[in-house]
Protein backbone atom coordinates (compact mmCIF):
# COMPACT_ATOMS: atom_id res chain seq x y z
CA UNK A 1 0.00 0.00 0.00
CA UNK A 2 1.80 3.36 -0.96
CA UNK A 3 2.33 6.13 0.99
CA UNK A 4 0.48 8.48 -1.22
CA UNK A 5 -2.83 6.22 -1.34
CA UNK A 6 -2.60 6.45 2.61
CA UNK A 7 -2.19 10.22 2.75
CA UNK A 8 -5.27 10.29 0.34
CA UNK A 9 -7.30 8.63 2.72
CA UNK A 10 -5.72 9.99 5.52
CA UNK A 11 -6.74 13.95 3.78
CA UNK A 12 -10.51 12.88 3.07
CA UNK A 13 -10.66 12.10 6.53
CA UNK A 14 -9.63 15.25 8.00
CA UNK A 15 -11.72 17.17 5.39
CA UNK A 16 -15.10 15.09 6.27
CA UNK A 17 -14.54 14.07 9.53
CA UNK A 18 -11.61 14.62 12.12
CA UNK A 19 -8.49 12.21 10.98
CA UNK A 20 -8.62 8.24 11.96
CA UNK A 21 -6.85 6.21 13.92
CA UNK A 22 -4.05 3.97 12.36
CA UNK A 23 -6.28 0.85 12.38
CA UNK A 24 -9.05 2.58 10.81
CA UNK A 25 -7.03 4.46 8.39
CA UNK A 26 -5.21 0.97 7.26
CA UNK A 27 -8.51 -0.56 6.71
CA UNK A 28 -10.12 2.65 4.65
CA UNK A 29 -6.56 3.16 2.98
CA UNK A 30 -7.07 -0.82 1.24
CA UNK A 31 -9.85 -0.52 -0.84
CA UNK A 32 -10.45 1.82 -3.61
CA UNK A 33 -10.40 5.19 -2.93
CA UNK A 34 -14.54 6.02 -4.44
CA UNK A 35 -15.71 3.35 -2.43
CA UNK A 36 -14.32 5.09 0.89
CA UNK A 37 -16.12 8.69 -0.68
CA UNK A 38 -19.50 6.83 -0.94
CA UNK A 39 -19.42 4.93 2.54
CA UNK A 40 -19.14 8.36 3.49
CA UNK A 41 -22.48 9.73 2.05
CA UNK A 42 -24.03 6.31 3.34
CA UNK A 43 -23.54 6.11 7.09
CA UNK A 44 -24.72 2.58 8.51
CA UNK A 45 -26.83 4.37 11.42
CA UNK A 46 -30.05 6.86 10.48
CA UNK A 47 -29.95 10.33 11.63
CA UNK A 48 -30.74 10.56 15.48
CA UNK A 49 -31.12 14.08 17.52
CA UNK A 50 -28.94 14.72 20.13
CA UNK A 51 -31.08 15.43 23.70
CA UNK A 52 -30.61 16.48 26.96
CA UNK A 53 -32.71 17.46 30.38
CA UNK A 54 -34.22 21.21 29.81
CA UNK A 55 -36.17 23.31 32.49
CA UNK A 56 -38.30 25.40 29.92
CA UNK A 57 -41.31 28.11 30.83
CA UNK A 58 -43.31 30.13 28.97
CA UNK A 59 -42.71 33.69 28.09
CA UNK A 60 -45.39 34.73 31.09
CA UNK A 61 -44.26 32.51 33.92
CA UNK A 62 -40.13 33.57 32.71
CA UNK A 63 -41.67 37.04 33.21
CA UNK A 64 -43.23 36.28 36.87
CA UNK A 65 -39.84 35.05 38.10
CA UNK A 66 -37.72 37.06 40.69
CA UNK A 67 -34.66 38.27 39.16
CA UNK A 68 -32.04 35.90 41.28
CA UNK A 69 -34.95 33.07 40.12
CA UNK A 70 -34.91 34.20 35.84
CA UNK A 71 -31.12 33.83 36.45
CA UNK A 72 -30.72 30.26 37.84
CA UNK A 73 -32.83 29.38 34.75
CA UNK A 74 -30.43 30.73 33.06
CA UNK A 75 -27.73 28.88 34.65
CA UNK A 76 -29.51 25.87 34.41
CA UNK A 77 -29.55 26.39 30.84
CA UNK A 78 -25.80 27.05 30.34
CA UNK A 79 -25.22 24.07 31.89
CA UNK A 80 -27.69 21.62 29.73
CA UNK A 81 -26.06 23.61 26.99
CA UNK A 82 -22.53 22.20 28.49
CA UNK A 83 -23.75 18.96 27.95
CA UNK A 84 -24.82 19.27 24.40
CA UNK A 85 -21.22 20.34 23.41
CA UNK A 86 -20.20 17.21 25.07
CA UNK A 87 -22.52 14.82 23.40
CA UNK A 88 -22.32 16.57 20.27
CA UNK A 89 -17.93 16.47 20.82
CA UNK A 90 -18.77 12.58 21.07
CA UNK A 91 -20.93 11.70 18.57
CA UNK A 92 -18.19 13.52 16.32
CA UNK A 93 -15.42 11.24 16.94
CA UNK A 94 -17.88 8.15 15.81
CA UNK A 95 -16.48 7.32 11.98
CA UNK A 96 -19.76 6.35 11.09
CA UNK A 97 -21.69 9.59 9.84
CA UNK A 98 -18.70 11.76 10.38
CA UNK A 99 -19.25 13.60 7.30
CA UNK A 100 -22.60 14.96 8.47
CA UNK A 101 -20.60 16.09 11.98
CA UNK A 102 -18.24 17.68 9.98
CA UNK A 103 -20.86 20.06 7.83
CA UNK A 104 -23.06 20.58 11.17
CA UNK A 105 -19.50 22.17 12.14
CA UNK A 106 -18.91 24.10 8.87
CA UNK A 107 -22.35 25.04 9.29
CA UNK A 108 -22.59 26.34 12.58
CA UNK A 109 -19.77 28.37 11.68
CA UNK A 110 -22.18 29.70 8.47
CA UNK A 111 -25.78 29.94 10.47
CA UNK A 112 -23.19 31.27 13.60
CA UNK A 113 -26.15 31.50 16.33
CA UNK A 114 -26.11 31.34 20.00
CA UNK A 115 -28.82 31.58 22.52
CA UNK A 116 -29.26 31.76 26.55
CA UNK A 117 -31.77 28.91 26.09
CA UNK A 118 -30.64 25.54 26.29
CA UNK A 119 -33.60 24.12 23.92
CA UNK A 120 -33.05 27.09 21.04
CA UNK A 121 -29.58 25.56 21.21
CA UNK A 122 -30.21 21.98 20.90
CA UNK A 123 -32.94 22.54 18.37
CA UNK A 124 -30.92 24.66 15.96
CA UNK A 125 -27.96 22.19 16.34
CA UNK A 126 -30.67 19.04 15.40
CA UNK A 127 -31.52 21.29 12.05
CA UNK A 128 -27.86 21.75 11.07
CA UNK A 129 -27.00 17.79 11.44
CA UNK A 130 -30.09 16.99 9.89
CA UNK A 131 -30.35 18.88 6.91
CA UNK A 132 -26.49 19.93 6.03
CA UNK A 133 -25.93 17.29 3.64
CA UNK A 134 -29.56 17.59 2.59
CA UNK A 135 -31.19 20.88 0.08
CA UNK A 136 -29.86 23.88 1.25
CA UNK A 137 -33.03 25.31 0.39
CA UNK A 138 -34.75 23.67 3.44
CA UNK A 139 -31.43 23.95 5.51
CA UNK A 140 -31.60 28.05 4.87
CA UNK A 141 -35.21 27.85 5.67
CA UNK A 142 -35.40 25.89 9.11
CA UNK A 143 -32.37 27.62 10.37
CA UNK A 144 -33.98 31.29 9.43
CA UNK A 145 -37.26 29.64 11.35
CA UNK A 146 -35.33 28.39 14.34
CA UNK A 147 -35.84 30.35 17.47
CA UNK A 148 -32.06 30.30 18.19
CA UNK A 149 -31.34 32.32 15.19
CA UNK A 150 -34.72 34.45 15.71
CA UNK A 151 -33.79 35.01 19.03
CA UNK A 152 -30.31 35.78 18.35
CA UNK A 153 -30.89 38.20 15.69
CA UNK A 154 -33.50 39.71 17.40
CA UNK A 155 -36.11 39.44 14.58
CA UNK A 156 -38.91 38.50 17.67
CA UNK A 157 -39.06 42.30 18.14
CA UNK A 158 -39.23 42.56 14.38
CA UNK A 159 -43.12 44.02 14.28
CA UNK A 160 -45.24 46.08 11.20
CA UNK A 161 -44.55 50.26 11.72
CA UNK A 162 -41.02 49.04 13.28
CA UNK A 163 -38.72 46.51 11.68
CA UNK A 164 -35.73 45.30 13.00
CA UNK A 165 -33.73 44.79 9.84
CA UNK A 166 -30.94 42.67 11.97
CA UNK A 167 -31.48 39.13 10.78
CA UNK A 168 -32.55 41.32 6.89
CA UNK A 169 -29.20 42.23 6.90
CA UNK A 170 -26.93 39.26 7.83
CA UNK A 171 -29.15 36.50 5.91
CA UNK A 172 -27.83 38.46 2.56
CA UNK A 173 -24.37 39.49 4.32
CA UNK A 174 -23.63 36.10 6.07
CA UNK A 175 -25.74 33.63 4.55
CA UNK A 176 -26.36 33.71 1.21
CA UNK A 177 -25.29 36.56 -0.75
CA UNK A 178 -22.51 38.21 0.67
CA UNK A 179 -21.29 41.92 1.40
CA UNK A 180 -22.06 44.56 -1.42
CA UNK A 181 -24.43 42.29 -3.16
CA UNK A 182 -27.77 44.52 -1.75
CA UNK A 183 -28.93 48.03 -0.65
CA UNK A 184 -30.10 49.64 2.44
CA UNK A 185 -33.07 49.19 0.67
CA UNK A 186 -33.47 45.61 0.11
CA UNK A 187 -32.40 45.63 3.57
CA UNK A 188 -35.53 47.61 4.87
CA UNK A 189 -38.18 45.83 2.54
CA UNK A 190 -37.31 41.77 3.51
CA UNK A 191 -36.87 43.33 7.00
CA UNK A 192 -40.86 44.22 6.50
CA UNK A 193 -41.22 40.43 4.94
CA UNK A 194 -39.51 39.13 7.87
CA UNK A 195 -42.38 41.22 10.32
CA UNK A 196 -44.10 38.40 12.45
CA UNK A 197 -41.68 35.58 12.87
CA UNK A 198 -41.19 34.88 16.26
CA UNK A 199 -40.78 31.85 18.14
CA UNK A 200 -42.76 29.97 21.48
CA UNK A 201 -40.05 30.08 24.47
CA UNK A 202 -41.46 26.44 26.55
CA UNK A 203 -41.00 24.42 22.87
CA UNK A 204 -38.39 25.99 21.03
CA UNK A 205 -41.02 25.80 18.03
CA UNK A 206 -41.28 28.61 15.73
CA UNK A 207 -44.56 30.62 15.72
CA UNK A 208 -45.74 33.26 13.12
CA UNK A 209 -47.79 36.24 14.99
CA UNK A 210 -49.83 37.64 12.36
CA UNK A 211 -50.76 40.63 14.07
CA UNK A 212 -47.37 41.89 13.73
CA UNK A 213 -46.90 40.93 9.92
CA UNK A 214 -46.54 43.58 7.66
CA UNK A 215 -48.86 42.95 4.93
CA UNK A 216 -48.16 45.80 2.45
CA UNK A 217 -46.45 45.54 -1.03
CA UNK A 218 -42.87 45.47 -0.84
CA UNK A 219 -39.67 46.14 -3.85
CA UNK A 220 -36.91 43.91 -2.96
CA UNK A 221 -33.81 43.62 -5.59
CA UNK A 222 -35.94 44.95 -8.30
CA UNK A 223 -38.99 42.53 -7.39
CA UNK A 224 -42.29 44.24 -6.70
CA UNK A 225 -44.72 41.87 -4.46
CA UNK A 226 -46.53 41.16 -1.22
CA UNK A 227 -43.35 39.04 -0.21
CA UNK A 228 -43.56 37.47 3.08
CA UNK A 229 -40.08 35.76 4.48
CA UNK A 230 -40.27 33.09 2.84
CA UNK A 231 -40.92 34.49 -0.10
CA UNK A 232 -37.38 36.50 0.34
CA UNK A 233 -35.31 33.73 1.17
CA UNK A 234 -36.60 32.40 -2.51
CA UNK A 235 -36.00 35.00 -4.33
CA UNK A 236 -32.51 35.14 -2.38
CA UNK A 237 -31.74 31.20 -3.56
CA UNK A 238 -32.49 31.65 -7.27
CA UNK A 239 -30.09 34.37 -7.36
CA UNK A 240 -26.90 32.79 -8.26
CA UNK A 241 -24.73 34.78 -6.25
CA UNK A 242 -25.63 33.04 -3.05
CA UNK A 243 -24.42 29.80 -5.11
CA UNK A 244 -21.26 31.34 -5.31
CA UNK A 245 -20.88 32.15 -2.22
CA UNK A 246 -21.74 29.18 -0.65
CA UNK A 247 -19.20 27.46 -2.89
CA UNK A 248 -16.80 29.36 -2.57
CA UNK A 249 -16.90 29.26 1.17
CA UNK A 250 -17.34 25.14 0.79
CA UNK A 251 -13.84 25.31 -1.04
CA UNK A 252 -11.98 27.04 1.16
CA UNK A 253 -12.90 25.36 4.14
CA UNK A 254 -13.09 21.63 2.40
CA UNK A 255 -10.37 22.04 -0.20
CA UNK A 256 -7.95 24.99 -0.05
CA UNK A 257 -7.91 28.26 1.52
CA UNK A 258 -6.92 29.63 -1.78
CA UNK A 259 -9.71 29.75 -4.53
CA UNK A 260 -9.70 28.30 -7.64
CA UNK A 261 -11.63 30.21 -9.86
CA UNK A 262 -12.39 27.91 -12.45
CA UNK A 263 -12.87 24.37 -10.46
CA UNK A 264 -15.65 26.73 -8.19
CA UNK A 265 -17.14 27.99 -11.34
CA UNK A 266 -17.99 24.09 -12.09
CA UNK A 267 -19.13 23.97 -8.27
CA UNK A 268 -21.62 26.64 -8.86
CA UNK A 269 -23.12 25.32 -12.33
CA UNK A 270 -23.84 21.45 -10.25
CA UNK A 271 -25.01 23.45 -7.27
CA UNK A 272 -27.16 25.26 -9.47
CA UNK A 273 -28.67 22.14 -11.49
CA UNK A 274 -29.04 20.17 -8.40
CA UNK A 275 -31.44 22.67 -6.96
CA UNK A 276 -29.02 23.52 -3.91
CA UNK A 277 -27.61 19.71 -2.97
CA UNK A 278 -25.43 20.04 -0.38
CA UNK A 279 -24.67 16.59 -0.88
CA UNK A 280 -24.27 16.18 -4.39
CA UNK A 281 -21.81 19.09 -4.30
CA UNK A 282 -20.04 17.66 -1.83
CA UNK A 283 -19.44 14.36 -3.58
CA UNK A 284 -18.16 16.20 -6.43
CA UNK A 285 -15.85 17.76 -4.56
CA UNK A 286 -14.03 14.76 -2.28
CA UNK A 287 -14.15 12.83 -6.13
CA UNK A 288 -12.46 15.45 -7.98
CA UNK A 289 -8.56 15.33 -9.15
CA UNK A 290 -8.43 19.10 -7.58
CA UNK A 291 -9.41 17.92 -3.55
CA UNK A 292 -7.06 14.51 -4.32
CA UNK A 293 -4.18 16.21 -5.26
CA UNK A 294 -1.38 16.22 -3.03
CA UNK A 295 -0.88 20.04 -3.34
CA UNK A 296 -4.23 20.18 -1.25
CA UNK A 297 -2.58 18.01 1.72
CA UNK A 298 -1.94 20.30 4.94
CA UNK A 299 -2.43 23.30 3.60
CA UNK A 300 -5.68 23.96 6.27
CA UNK A 301 -5.03 25.09 9.74
CA UNK A 302 -6.80 22.48 12.08
CA UNK A 303 -9.39 24.44 13.97
CA UNK A 304 -9.38 23.81 17.76
CA UNK A 305 -12.73 21.36 17.55
CA UNK A 306 -10.35 19.86 14.51
CA UNK A 307 -7.61 19.44 16.96
CA UNK A 308 -9.16 18.54 20.56
CA UNK A 309 -11.77 15.88 18.21
CA UNK A 310 -8.57 14.80 16.33
CA UNK A 311 -7.13 13.99 19.43
CA UNK A 312 -10.02 12.46 21.43
CA UNK A 313 -10.96 10.41 18.19
CA UNK A 314 -7.68 8.55 18.36
CA UNK A 315 -7.57 8.69 22.09
CA UNK A 316 -11.05 8.50 23.61
CA UNK A 317 -10.06 11.05 26.26
CA UNK A 318 -11.68 11.49 29.75
CA UNK A 319 -11.77 14.17 31.45
CA UNK A 320 -12.10 14.05 35.15
CA UNK A 321 -14.00 17.21 35.54
CA UNK A 322 -17.23 18.13 33.08
CA UNK A 323 -15.62 21.58 32.59
CA UNK A 324 -12.42 20.83 31.39
CA UNK A 325 -13.35 20.04 28.44
CA UNK A 326 -15.05 23.89 27.85
CA UNK A 327 -12.28 25.59 29.56
CA UNK A 328 -9.71 23.69 27.07
CA UNK A 329 -12.42 25.03 24.28
CA UNK A 330 -12.16 28.64 25.57
CA UNK A 331 -8.27 28.78 25.68
CA UNK A 332 -7.73 27.73 22.46
CA UNK A 333 -10.86 30.29 21.03
CA UNK A 334 -13.54 27.99 20.19
CA UNK A 335 -16.09 27.32 22.32
CA UNK A 336 -18.74 24.46 20.29
CA UNK A 337 -22.16 26.40 20.27
CA UNK A 338 -20.95 29.81 21.24
CA UNK A 339 -19.62 31.52 18.07
CA UNK A 340 -18.25 34.87 19.15
CA UNK A 341 -20.60 36.97 16.89
CA UNK A 342 -23.03 36.34 13.59
CA UNK A 343 -19.94 36.29 11.22
CA UNK A 344 -19.05 32.69 13.12
CA UNK A 345 -14.78 31.90 13.69
CA UNK A 346 -12.18 33.36 11.71
CA UNK A 347 -10.28 30.49 10.29
CA UNK A 348 -7.19 29.65 9.19
CA UNK A 349 -4.00 32.04 10.42
CA UNK A 350 -6.74 33.41 13.08
CA UNK A 351 -5.77 30.28 15.20
CA UNK A 352 -2.56 31.12 15.55
CA UNK A 353 -0.44 33.23 17.72
CA UNK A 354 2.40 32.90 19.98
CA UNK A 355 0.65 31.98 22.65
CA UNK A 356 -2.33 29.60 20.77
CA UNK A 357 0.76 28.04 19.16
CA UNK A 358 2.32 27.57 22.77
CA UNK A 359 -1.07 26.03 23.96
CA UNK A 360 -1.24 23.58 20.74
CA UNK A 361 1.65 21.92 21.17
CA UNK A 362 1.72 21.07 25.13
CA UNK A 363 -1.78 20.10 24.80
CA UNK A 364 -1.42 16.17 24.01
CA UNK A 365 1.19 15.80 26.65
CA UNK A 366 -1.72 17.92 28.71
CA UNK A 367 -3.72 15.50 27.43
CA UNK A 368 -2.22 12.20 27.34
CA UNK A 369 0.69 12.29 29.75
CA UNK A 370 -1.05 14.25 32.74
CA UNK A 371 0.82 17.83 31.89
CA UNK A 372 -0.13 21.47 32.48
CA UNK A 373 -1.65 24.10 31.10
CA UNK A 374 -1.60 27.75 31.45
CA UNK A 375 -5.15 29.05 31.09
CA UNK A 376 -6.06 32.04 29.19
CA UNK A 377 -8.02 34.04 30.62
CA UNK A 378 -8.16 36.88 28.43
CA UNK A 379 -11.31 37.39 26.48
CA UNK A 380 -14.88 37.56 27.20
CA UNK A 381 -17.71 34.57 26.49
CA UNK A 382 -21.53 34.38 26.38
CA UNK A 383 -21.16 31.79 29.05
CA UNK A 384 -19.28 34.90 31.62
CA UNK A 385 -21.85 37.49 30.71
CA UNK A 386 -24.82 36.81 33.03
CA UNK A 387 -24.71 38.87 36.42
CA UNK A 388 -28.13 39.95 38.05
CA UNK A 389 -28.28 42.17 41.20
CA UNK A 390 -28.42 41.02 44.12
CA UNK A 391 -26.05 37.71 43.51
CA UNK A 392 -23.20 37.36 45.35
CA UNK A 393 -21.14 36.81 42.36
CA UNK A 394 -21.52 36.17 38.95
CA UNK A 395 -21.95 32.88 37.18
CA UNK A 396 -18.36 32.40 35.46
CA UNK A 397 -17.74 28.69 34.69
CA UNK A 398 -14.62 29.77 32.14
CA UNK A 399 -12.33 31.56 35.43
CA UNK A 400 -10.17 29.20 36.78
CA UNK A 401 -6.67 28.66 38.36
CA UNK A 402 -3.84 28.83 36.07
CA UNK A 403 -1.54 26.16 35.60
CA UNK A 404 -3.71 23.22 36.20
CA UNK A 405 -3.06 19.89 35.75
CA UNK A 406 -5.68 17.91 33.69
CA UNK A 407 -7.02 15.00 35.27
CA UNK A 408 -7.68 12.90 32.37
CA UNK A 409 -7.27 8.91 31.09
CA UNK A 410 -6.92 8.07 27.50
CA UNK A 411 -6.43 4.76 25.33
CA UNK A 412 -3.12 5.68 24.47
CA UNK A 413 -2.49 1.78 24.55
CA UNK A 414 -4.81 0.62 22.24
CA UNK A 415 -3.55 3.18 20.07
CA UNK A 416 -0.01 1.90 20.01
CA UNK A 417 -1.58 -1.57 19.55
CA UNK A 418 -2.02 -0.34 16.22
CA UNK A 419 1.30 0.51 15.18
CA UNK A 420 3.81 -1.79 14.96
CA UNK A 421 5.97 -2.31 17.44
CA UNK A 422 9.07 -1.74 15.02
CA UNK A 423 7.53 1.04 13.31
CA UNK A 424 10.26 3.84 11.55
CA UNK A 425 10.17 7.80 11.97
CA UNK A 426 8.53 7.09 8.39
CA UNK A 427 6.19 5.18 9.23
CA UNK A 428 4.69 7.43 12.25
CA UNK A 429 4.91 10.88 9.58
CA UNK A 430 2.55 8.90 7.20
CA UNK A 431 -0.02 7.91 9.65
CA UNK A 432 -0.07 10.81 12.17
CA UNK A 433 0.96 13.90 9.34
CA UNK A 434 -0.77 15.32 6.07
CA UNK A 435 2.65 16.97 5.22
CA UNK A 436 6.13 16.11 4.64
CA UNK A 437 8.20 16.64 8.14
CA UNK A 438 10.67 19.62 8.73
CA UNK A 439 14.09 18.72 8.46
CA UNK A 440 14.37 19.63 12.53
CA UNK A 441 11.68 17.05 12.92
CA UNK A 442 13.19 14.20 11.07
CA UNK A 443 16.79 14.94 13.07
CA UNK A 444 15.14 15.47 16.32
CA UNK A 445 12.81 12.94 16.51
CA UNK A 446 14.03 10.64 19.78
CA UNK A 447 15.00 7.48 19.39
CA UNK A 448 13.15 6.35 22.76
CA UNK A 449 10.19 4.76 23.18
CA UNK A 450 7.40 4.07 20.63
CA UNK A 451 5.05 6.56 22.61
CA UNK A 452 7.86 9.14 23.27
CA UNK A 453 8.21 8.98 19.55
CA UNK A 454 4.26 9.43 18.96
CA UNK A 455 3.91 12.13 21.38
CA UNK A 456 6.83 13.91 19.64
CA UNK A 457 4.77 13.70 16.42
CA UNK A 458 1.27 14.98 17.88
CA UNK A 459 3.36 17.81 19.87
CA UNK A 460 4.90 18.94 16.24
CA UNK A 461 4.10 22.04 14.52
CA UNK A 462 3.39 19.73 11.38
CA UNK A 463 0.35 17.82 13.10
CA UNK A 464 -1.11 21.74 13.70
CA UNK A 465 -2.35 21.02 10.06
CA UNK A 466 -4.80 19.17 7.33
Amino acid sequence: MSTDHIRLTHHLFWRAGLGLPPAELMEMAAQPYERTVEQLFRPLRPFEPLHTEHRTLTTEAYRALKPQEQFLLRKEGREATKRLNGLWRQRMIITDGCLREKMALFWHGHFASWSQWSLNTERYLNVLREHGLGSFRTLLKEVSRSASMIEFLNNHRNRKGAPNENFAREVMELFTLGRGHYTERDIHEAARAFTGWSYKLDTAEFEFRAEHHDEGVKTFRGRTGNFNGDDVLDLLLDDPLTARFICEKIFRWFVDPTLDEAFVDGMVRRFLASDHDIGDLMRHVFLSDHFRHPDRFGVRIKSPAELMGGLDKCFHISFERDDSAVFLQRSLGQVLLYPPNVAGWKEGEAWIDSNSLMLRLKLPAALLNQGTLNWDQTGANAMDNDITPGMAMADAPMREEKNRILSTTSQKDSYLAQIPANASDQDLFRMMLQVEPADAMRQGLSQGQLWERVLEVLSSPEYQLC
